[in-house]
């Protein structure tokens, strides 16, 4: 009896094991529409509101969750000093303290450093453009994303319920 209970026991936590990675998948899936929305508020805000984009950052920082929200903010404030060295400097330091450990995949994380060399220029119609290519290989990131999310998830649970059929059958 007992045997068996352990046999239960050691499933039930692989499977739960296999159901928390399929969440973190599921949780970068989410991150990546979370910043896709974001980057595209911020593109509106540049082209219709034209402001400072110190003041863009802190406005949709404001609307945003967390990690977003204490990146934006921040972000927003360390413009308002303009007290650091150059707009593309400031924009990878925030990025490396408030998303480092954010569920972003790495690659996207420096994409997005990337993009901030562009942006903070005088010429408006060039990091909307800057903007706008982000965006298409964001996109393309969330396609692939999506694609293996399907098929990482459900594999994730088989190999929970699966492990732990193996160390039972091992235990017994």
């Amino acid at each position: 009896m007992m045997k068996i209970a352990g046999a239960i026991l050691v499933i039930g936590a692989t499977s739960l094991m296999g159901a928390a990675k399929a969440g973190d998948i599921r949780g970068q899936y989410t991150q990546l529409l979370r910043l896709q929305r974001l980057i595209c508020s911020l593109q509106g805000e540049m082209r219709y509101a034209r402001s400072h984009l110190g003041e863009i950052f802190e406005a949709i920082g404001r609307q945003e969750e967390e990690p977003y929200r204490s990146w934006l903010l921040g972000l927003g404030r360390e413009m308002g000093k303009r007290q650091k060295g150059t707009f593309a400097g400031i924009w990878a330091e925030s990025i490396e303290d408030s998303l480092g450990d954010s569920r972003l995949p790495s690659k996207e994380i420096e994409r997005l450093k990337a993009l901030g060399s562009q942006l903070g220029c005088a010429d408006l119609k060039l990091q909307l453009c800057t903007i706008d290519l982000y965006l298409e290989q964001l996109a393309g990131t969330i396609g692939e994303a999506r694609e293996e999310m399907k098929t990482k998830v459900r594999l994730c649970h088989c190999l929970g319920v699966m492990s732990g059929m193996f160390v039972a059958v091992l235990l017994l």
